[in-house]
């Protein structure tokens, strides 16, 4: 049966009977809520518009108690609970439940969304045993809230099974079509060994079979025949826009999903009456991403996909369940206590799920709350869980401060950006709002494979100080003053989209910086260090010291990158003298850039890696010193590092605070000189407090 995106069938509403009391969750009180928790036992019915009616018990949440399934579903954008679910006492055992209406113990109001989900999961003729949230939790009490969001970690990870409900099925963007290519092409990849390949030893060898790099390899031929049956699949649909239209689900867009999606080792969609295994999503969309990128190789396979139109096969690039995945293999990894095995601490997290990402959230706090079950840390951070009203300021600068003084985590601070959202009056300056759109830093690594790239603060470790009178809207960090900003540029770097004169207003304007720095005698670099190494800023300092290569990977600037450099701005001025020409002379001029471009001669590369600190402004200080700040970055701040920071942060110092050393936040910064320790051991350190 299609009931489409809304049920067109008549819903029993809770005006049926208006002497109908509202269930009281009194009658099953939770003795312990940071333990207990209620199960909803949803009674079967062969038809489809009959009322929805339940029993409610209580358990105790352990590995042995009573079996259940977990419902993550999306509660929907109108949370009008214009519909009931009718609430008996528990049947007796192994008697079919079929109550008379008068012995109801009330209604419980719910959501049309999960009217809906329950009628597609109900069962024609048994109970099905089910955890829900809207039901399960008293909603109305703030403390048994609290004690329940808690448990959701554990809760969701001694479920039997997860539901993920998508919603009901619709014809018109084929989503039957869409569950059934998952279940297809998702087991033919789990049939060739794909998760085999899914180890630290095996990963790299996974693309070289996706790219046929050995045609005569047995294994490589039956992964290449399974991409070309996904292509032959997948291709309708693409064209059709209905994988858009399914990872365009609400559910998708929730925050809650990412702790239900990550915990229980079954986890299924549910779309409609269709289900399908979550790791077949994961294993097909590999599949998928693989014969996308080789319809667009030199050798171009899978010419069905290239009939595909562009913008189909781009927005494939962007859907929403990579980190989704990311996540739950790294817990589920966790969880089984596989070698090497770490999880996602909080901080890892909220950086990958907020950061160029917006889930939504109507709350400040749930953005905390909805992770701490995942988090492997969240016992270590000893994250209270609070529903007091108008408490969000107060419980962002809890996580933060957790995740910097107890996680030793710095760089949390990366992602203390401005504007913050409005709301949140008093916010301190150093605590991130995660519900901003933030930018991602340009200092992330995964530190589980990669090599730190700078250690600014040599190898030390975070050290926090007790804030003046125990205010807890400061944090006292100690760190080395690198030296105070006295010039900025008047342009922070943006996407320039290839602006000829803006390129070449943020060179210029950074060249003055450089000859400006290149004026002080200074030892910025130490006693000994030749006067080459302060030269090279000029090529270093835009990117960041950090260089991209062609192979998508970042690594430390080398001294040949400063070639590439002087290609890139030869590049920007060729481009403006094309600009002014016509006829003969703009073909000569440009059949000989087409040249250099085919011998990858234009600074092509040092562009893409100019990218890396988009928002940044060049900035000189008063010993000269080179660096690239937050685009709020003024003369008068201070260019510091924190210990245990690998890279250093800009602050501002206030006044009339009655505190030595007060200072705002501005944010994280690059600082030619300093990235590699060299100042930890020429400076003292000190005792910075931000406000």
């Amino acid at each position: 049966m299609n009931k489409g995106f809304r049920s067109n069938l008549a819903i029993a509403s809770l005006s049926t009977d208006e002497t109908m009391q509202e269930f009281d969750y009194d009658l099953t009180r939770l003795e312990d809520p940071s333990k207990a928790i209620r199960l909803l036992k949803l009674f079967p019915s062969e038809v489809w518009e009959s009322s929805l009616q339940c029993s409610l018990v209580t358990t105790v949440l352990q590995e042995r108690c009573t079996p259940f399934r977990a419902l993550s579903y999306f509660w929907g954008d109108d949370p009008t609970t214009n519909h009931a679910i009718h609430v008996f006492p528990e049947p007796p055992e192994n008697q079919k439940p079929s109550p008379p209406a008068e012995e109801t113990q009330g209604f419980i109001p719910i959501t049309f969304s999960l009217d809906e989900a329950l009628r597609h999961i109900r069962s024609p003729r048994d109970i099905t045993t089910l955890w829900i949230d809207q039901i399960c939790i008293h909603q109305a009490d703030d403390a048994e809230r609290a004690h329940q969001v808690g448990l959701m970690g554990q809760l969701y990870a001694t479920a039997t099974q997860v539901l993920v409900w998508l919603g009901p099925a619709h014809d018109e963007y084929q989503s039957d079509a869409v569950m059934a290519a998952w279940q297809t092409v998702g087991q033919e990849a789990r049939d060739w060994g794909m998760e085999s390949y899914y180890t630290r030893d095996r990963h790299h060898l996974l693309p070289l079979k996706m790219f046929n790099a050995d045609p005569h390899d047995t294994d490589t031929r039956r992964l290449q025949d399974i991409l070309a049956r996904a292509a032959e699949i997948f291709a309708p649909l693409l064209r059709a826009e209905a994988l858009k239209a399914w990872f365009e689900r609400a559910w998708f867009s929730r925050l809650w999903v990412v702790q239900e999606f990550c915990m229980c080792p079954d986890t299924v969609f549910v779309c409609g009456f269709k289900t399908v295994a979550v790791e077949l999503v994961m294993l097909a969309m590999q599949v998928l991403h693989g014969a996308i990128a080789n319809s667009k190789s030199p050798t171009g396979q899978f010419a069905v996909l290239q009939s595909v139109p562009a913008p189909r096969l781009w927005e494939m690039r962007d859907e929403p369940t990579g980190r989704l995945f990311s996540c739950r293999q790294r817990r589920q990894k966790f969880a089984r206590g596989e070698q090497d095995a770490k999880g996602d601490r909080l901080h890892a997290l909220l950086r990958k799920l907020f950061v160029e990402h917006d889930t939504r959230a109507t709350r400040h706090r749930d953005r905390i709350y909805g992770l701490l079950g995942l988090a492997v840390d969240s016992k270590q951070l000893g994250i209270p869980v609070d529903y007091t009203p108008g408490q969000a300021p107060r419980i962002l600068t809890q996580a933060a401060r957790a995740m910097i003084e107890i996680g030793g985590r710095v760089d949390v601070l990366c992602y203390s950006q401005f504007p913050k959202a409005k709301h949140l009056q008093g916010l301190p300056s150093w605590v991130p709002d995660w519900s901003a759109n933030l930018r991602a830093s340009y200092y992330v690594i995964h530190e589980e494979v990669d090599t730190h790239r700078y250690t600014a603060c040599g190898e030390s470790t975070v050290e926090a100080v007790k804030p003046p009178e125990g205010n807890a809207d400061i944090l006292a960090l100690r760190g080395y003053l690198v030296d105070t900003i006295e010039r900025v540029a008047d342009d922070a770097w943006t996407d320039m989209n290839w602006d000829h004169v803006r390129y070449l207003t943020y060179v210029s304007q950074f060249d003055e910086l450089y000859r400006l720095s290149m004026e002080k005698e200074e030892p910025i670099h130490g006693e000994g260090i030749t006067r080459h190494r302060k030269q090279e800023a000029r090529w270093r300092v835009p990117i960041g010291d950090v260089y991209w290569t062609r192979e998508g990977e970042y690594q430390r600037a080398t001294p040949d990158v400063a070639v590439e450099h002087d290609r890139c701005v030869d590049n920007i001025h060729e481009f403006q003298i094309m600009s002014l020409l016509t006829g003969a002379e703009l073909a000569e001029r440009y059949a000989a850039w087409e040249q250099r471009y085919n011998a990858g001669q234009i600074g092509a590369d040092y562009r893409e890696s100019m990218t890396i600190m988009k928002g940044k402004r060049p900035f000189l200080t008063q010993k000269g010193y080179l660096g690239m700040g937050p685009a709020e970055t003024a003369p008068g701040d201070a260019a510091v590092i924190f210990c245990g920071g690998r890279i250093p942060f800009v602050l501002r110092p206030k006044t009339g605070t009655g505190t030595d050393n007060m200072w705002s936040f501005v944010g994280e910064a690059y600082c030619d000189g300093v990235m590699d320790g060299h100042i930890v051991g020429r400076r003292t350190n000190e005792v910075f407090h931000l406000c």
